[in-house]
């Protein structure tokens, strides 16, 4: 058989999942699990085959390998306790190991004993691979109790003490597959996969064993046969039965009442094989709505790509973007009231582009039954009435209540295909709210993007040509291979009526495997083409960029927009249930930003002779939360004080509103502890600390320095005056006001 890896840990599993501490360490992070654990009885022998063994499986979780041009290696240590290996030659131990892609990555036995084996893996180890370990070994003692156990040493992995092999008496174990919700006086059917039994080792018990369920306290048994046991009886809160086989078996059709239970309380059924042993399994919940919203808890979230249609175009990921199956059931026959309309929700910038319901049960229109076409036109209406945002389900969309309380509870089982705005990232929560159930949501799918965009802001005075931006624009592809090629990036600066990019940047790629082509600039807008997919996570750094600025473009942040392959396909997308009119694509219905980088150019001036001195009075009252700049009065966060060197302090904010300036252009690095001021054509930088002032690269003489105070950063008021070059301050001992006279 297959063997899967699963992220999951649930102890009631055959499958050991135990999870190991995974951390980075050089160039590869991994976990470390064991799959296909064996539980064997008291006569095992000890002896675990090849054929039989449970495998140790490291996956890797991240690879990075952008530093150094030699070939990797890592070595793994794998060690036994309570067993040693079978394998006695290091070509033995070899053959024990199997990885994902062996032409990439070699494996050999670097030192061995019977119970500790080295393993040295050379080449490159990508994102998903696994590195598969046969466990076959011989348990040192086979007594009830006894278990065999392997650790893992590497600088990709560490684990201890991983059980991969068990004696056991004989015993059960019982499981289902999910709990299900249950009013209080109500009766519910527990999950439609049934209960499970199954026996902890082979001939744990035989047909006809005496098997007896015990409900806790407030519960009792409501039916008097179930499908699965020929010869079940109840009592109360207690079933009786006969084991019809030696192996696993499925009881159906359990029916449980909460008779006494309160909101909160877990029914539990106690399963007890006479001479056996007992297993425990909680089935259901007493809840306080009536409509229960639930996805399957054992299936992982679905993982989709934002900012692309449903093919993928751009990408080579083959999601199709379903989400996980999700129920919404009465927790008892009747009790989904219509009289009021019910709405599923989604999160902002999440679309749906398909419904497919699965399974509807017990609903009637018009005192007739229908099922899942008629609740597929219902997903259609409401979503047209919920403006495309979310499902608005009218009013008696169904009939009122189920009129045959004798049957079971109405449900409905659907997936919804969705899509997402290109600046979308996160959980997908769905949910469920109206005027007569209880607003509950659960999680069905989640969205990433398959880049990230970094750049930093650039403070330029206009020079009409070659205006030089000094930070690069990196982008950064989500995973490796995930850009098809022919997939199509392109940069735009706002107001590209005023602002475009020179030709002379430069693209580079890292050693990601990644070639690009058509790298140029056109019509003002950078852009590139990918050639060939990646083998690697890309890094694509885009330098030595200039812009070409009309001379008349205002002063203030402009921001770096994104277009790719990927977003113009998504635009076009069709979504669910169009109107044919107005809204048919995600164009029609979407907007979302193009942003990657807001104020991405600052233009600190809106003309390149404009360097006029500051004129403008302003008045500080020290201690007051206030200052007038000309007859404006503003209000500040925190006010001005006296140094202990006498000089008026002014905090960063009050700069900007003293200068009549946008905020982008007074800036304060924690970093360096640095303070920078964009007035006209000049900028002005001050460190804490430093009695410097710095004019357009010209360092001044300070009479004082910057300073922090209740973690704010203040600078002297009369040599911010200095570097504007106004000398008429004055100081009203008896208001405590200072004034800076500008123009003077």
């Amino acid at each position: 058989m297959k063997k899967v890896i699963s992220f999951l840990m649930a102890a009631a599993m055959v499958t050991s999942l135990v999870p190991a501490t995974a951390f980075a360490a050089g160039d590869v992070t991994a976990t470390a699990k064991v799959i296909d654990a064996l539980e064997r009885g008291k006569d095992f022998d000890g002896v675990i085959d090849a054929a039989n063994a449970p495998e140790l499986q490291l996956k890797v979780t991240s690879a990075d390998y952008t530093t150094g041009g030699s070939t990797p290696t890592v070595d793994v240590t794998v060690s036994l306790d309570g067993a040693e290996f079978t394998a006695t030659d290091a070509a033995g131990f070899e053959g024990m190991v199997k990885v994902t892609n062996p032409a990439a990555v070699t494996v050999a036995t670097k030192e061995f004993s019977e119970d500790e084996v080295t393993y040295t893996l050379t080449g490159q180890l990508k994102k998903d691979d696994v590195v598969a370990i046969n466990l076959a070994s011989k348990m040192t003692k086979v007594s009830v109790g006894k278990t065999a156990t392997v650790s893992v040493d590497s600088k990709m992995a560490k684990a201890d003490d991983l059980v991969y092999a068990s004696v056991l008496d004989k015993g059960i174990k019982a499981s289902v597959k999910k709990t299900v919700s249950v009013a209080v006086d109500e009766v519910a059917t527990i999950n439609s996969k049934g209960l499970k039994i199954e026996p902890s080792v082979d001939d744990s018990y035989a047909v006809g064993t005496q098997f007896t369920l015990k409900l806790s306290k407030g519960f009792e048994f409501a039916n008097t046969t179930v499908t699965g046991a020929a010869d079940w009886a109840i009592d109360g809160s207690e079933a009786t039965f006969t084991a019809p086989s030696v192996d696993e078996f499925t009881l159906t059709g359990i029916k449980v009442e909460a008779t006494s239970a309160k909101v909160g309380d877990v029914a539990t059924i106690k399963v007890t094989a006479k001479n056996v042993g007992t297993a425990s399994v909680e089935v259901a919940k007493v809840v306080d709505y009536k409509v229960g919203v639930s996805v399957d808890a054992d299936e992982d979230v679905p993982v989709i790509y934002s900012g692309t249609d449903v093919n993928n175009t751009g990408l080579t990921d083959d999601s199709d973007h379903m989400t996980l199956e999700v129920t919404a059931e009465e927790t008892f026959p009747g009790a989904w009231s219509m009289r009021q309309g019910f709405n599923f929700t989604l999160p902002e910038g999440v679309y749906v582009t398909d419904v497919d319901v699965i399974e509807a049960e017990n609903f009637l229109q018009g005192n007739v039954a229908v099922g899942t076409t008629e609740w597929e036109a219902a997903f259609k209406a409401a979503y047209d009435k919920g403006d495309y945002n979310g499902f608005t389900f009218a009013k008696r969309v169904f009939d009122d209540v189920n009129t045959n309380l004798a049957a079971d509870p109405a449900s409905v089982t659907f997936k919804l295909q969705l899509v997402a705005d290109p600046t979308f990232e996160g959980d997908v929560k769905l949910g469920f709210e109206g005027a007569l159930v209880d607003a509950q949501e659960v999680t069905v799918a989640k969205f990433v993007k398959p880049y990230t965009v970094k750049a930093e802001q650039n403070d330029v005075i206009i020079d009409y040509r070659n205006t030089s931006v000094q930070t690069p624009i990196t982008i950064t592809e989500a995973e490796a291979g995930l850009w098809a090629a022919n997939s199509v990036f392109t940069l735009t600066v706002d107001r590209g009526d005023m602002i475009q990019f020179e030709d002379d940047a430069t693209f580079s790629v890292n050693d990601s495997g990644l070639e690009l082509k058509d790298e140029k600039t056109k019509d003002g807008q950078l852009a590139f083409t990918v050639k060939s997919e990646s083998d690697e996570a890309a890094t694509v750094e885009i330098k030595d960029i200039a812009l070409f600025m009309q001379r008349n473009v205002p002063a203030g942040a402009y921001d770096l927009k994104a277009e790719t392959a990927m977003s113009t396909a998504y635009d076009k997308q069709a979504i669910y249930a169009a109107d044919g009119k107005d809204n048919n694509i995600i164009d029609d219905v979407a907007d979302y930003s193009k942003v990657v980088k807001e104020a991405f150019i600052n233009v600190v001036t809106s003309g390149r002779d404009n360097d006029n001195l500051f004129t403008t009075k302003v008045v500080v009252p020290v201690g007051e939360a206030y200052l007038m700049a000309g007859s404006t009065k503003v209000e500040l966060d925190v006010p001005a004080y006296i140094s202990a060197t006498n000089y008026t302090m002014l905090p960063i904010r009050a700069v900007s509103k003293a200068l009549g300036v946008n905020t982008n252009n007074v800036l304060w690095s924690a970093e360096t502890k640095t303070i920078t001021i964009m007035y006209a054509q000049r900028i002005i930088t001050m460190v804490v600390g430093q009695k410097t002032i710095n004019v357009n690269g010209s360092s001044i003489p300070a009479s004082a320095a910057p300073e922090i105070t209740g973690d704010r950063a203040f600078l002297p008021m009369r040599d911010l005056a200095t570097a504007l070059g106004v000398t008429d301050i004055t100081w009203d001992a008896a208001t405590r006001t200072a004034t800076l006279n500008g123009g003077k």
